[in-house]
């Protein structure tokens, strides 16, 4: 009897690795898709461009470790770029450039499932998985605007504003080196689809939502406990 309760022990630990989760610090470049026609107007408009938002991002994440081939966890993310835009069609009076500031701030709370192909004993770690959560959201332009371009055209200065947190989903694809027992290096791709309404006292209520989309590549520490 003894000896079956040894071998059970001994199956038992050989089947859950010493580490039970970890966490995951990572700081990366972030690329908003920008496939929507709130960004179509304004590239046909003004010097702006999707690309002109494209910035650094940092994500905060637990993974618990379900065997050795799994990991089960959420994280946090933050993201937020601006720029600044001139018409491309007019001007004042003076010659000066009608000017305003594009921001847009995302905060993905994200719950995923990876899975570790090789498992967590090797020296390379590769593993791809993905989730869903919600994202959080600010878009915003201040500055001054063209009302009535085609005709009689007029100059206000003004804030559109539209904020949200609307669900959405994400797959991405990594690697984890170890470095020692309860540390490893990591790198991880990965892309996130969502979208939000723009809210019509600010916008165009002819506006479709506006494009969340997008992805960040990254690199960072993880620390096994």
């Amino acid at each position: 009897m003894r000896k079956v309760l040894l071998l059970i022990l001994l199956s038992a630990a050989t089947a859950v690795p010493v580490s039970a989760g970890s966490i995951n610090a990572l700081f990366g470049y972030v690329q908003p898709r920008g496939d929507s026609d709130i960004y179509s107007q304004n590239e046909l408009e003004t010097t702006f461009r999707t690309n002109d938002l494209n910035d650094f991002g940092g994500t905060v994440g637990y993974d618990h470790f379900l065997g050795n081939y799994v990991n089960v966890g959420a994280s946090f993310s933050f993201y937020e770029s601006d720029t600044t835009v001139q018409d491309v069609d007019f001007e004042f009076e003076n010659g000066a450039p009608i000017l305003r500031n594009i921001r847009l701030q995302m905060i993905p709370l994200e719950a995923n499932v990876r899975v570790l192909p090789t498992g967590r004993d090797a020296s390379i770690i590769p593993y791809f998985g993905g989730g869903f959560g919600f994202y959080f959201w600010e878009y915003e332009e201040v500055g001054d605007f063209i009302i009535n371009r085609n005709a009689n055209f007029d100059v206000i200065t003004g804030t559109a504003f539209s904020d949200g947190a609307d669900p959405g989903f994400h797959v991405e694809a990594g690697v984890f080196i170890p470095v020692g027992r309860s540390i490893a290096i990591m790198a991880e791709g990965k892309y996130w689809k969502a979208e939000g309404d723009l809210d019509p006292a600010g916008f165009d209520p002819a506006f479709e939502p506006i494009d969340l989309s997008g992805t960040q590549f990254s690199a960072g520490v993880s620390f096994w406990f």
